[in-house]
């Protein structure tokens, strides 16, 4: 769990359930495991919640949003070994932020219920920042990419690589153009090796993502062949359909 909240900032306590309790013979029996151990966590200080909650007061526990807490945080310097890594913030994040970091963590847990139902194998799923990438665009400075997840899924003899973006329509049609214009600066630059993830778009609906496909299509500086764009109820049989 400490690794999962380390890996993601903030889960609520039904994802966290997702991820670690699935295998337990009822949603109800997961959750109440779940619930039980991160009382745990929280009383030896390992991980906390926020003052907001998910679904209102009346939910109880299942409505927290957990992060590392300062002994947790304390554990995982330890466990890195690197004075470098940034000391856990004590703030309470913004909504939008907070919100954006919730909606990646169930486009992961999209794809690890595709392994789990044995739709294909899910081989890395690496979170921001360690899945950002540093480049040297053909012209001008370094630049970094940065996708919300980089992952790696497998079905046969394909390996599929991915990058995510989520985006819960707060960002303008050209910012999201901006950033697939990054995409293509860091396929161009030559840096990504032998393997160039496709970039999956997760927006919240049908229209957002009609609208970014065809904004998409009609640039002339935009390969429409590296993107997909879909809502997260989609994600699922994009990804499943494989890069091909």
């Amino acid at each position: 769990m400490l690794f999962s909240l380390d890996a993601h900032r903030f889960l609520t306590t039904r994802q966290l359930a997702r991820f670690h309790f699935a295998d337990h013979t009822t949603p109800a029996a997961a959750s109440r495991i779940c619930r039980r151990v991160l009382q745990r966590l929280f009383d030896f200080g390992l991980i906390e919640h926020l003052e907001r909650r998910v679904g209102g007061v009346r939910a109880g526990s299942a409505s927290y949003v957990w992060r590392v807490g300062p002994v947790g945080d304390q554990l995982l310097r330890a466990l890195a070994a690197a004075d470098d890594r940034p000391r856990g913030r004590r703030k309470e994040p913004s909504l939008r932020w907070l919100e954006h970091c919730l909606l990646s963590a169930e486009a992961h847990l999209s794809l690890l219920d595709l392994a789990r139902a044995r739709q294909l194998e899910l081989l890395s799923v690496v979170t921001e920042p360690r899945c950002w990438r540093r480049y040297m665009p053909i012209s001008g400075g370094p630049e970094t990419l940065k996708p919300d997840l980089l992952a790696v899924t497998a079905q046969a003899d394909y390996e599929d690589h991915w990058f995510i973006e989520v985006d819960r329509a707060t960002e303008s049609l050209p910012t999201l153009l901006g950033k697939c214009a990054q995409y293509e600066d860091y396929r161009r630059s030559g840096q990504a090796g032998d393997v160039v993830p496709l970039v999956v778009w997760v927006v919240p609906d049908e229209g957002h993502a009609a609208k970014l496909s065809a904004a998409i299509s009609a640039s002339r500086t935009l390969d429409p062949g590296l993107y997909r764009v879909c809502t997260l109820d989609s994600l699922p049989a994009v990804i499943g359909g494989g890069a091909a």
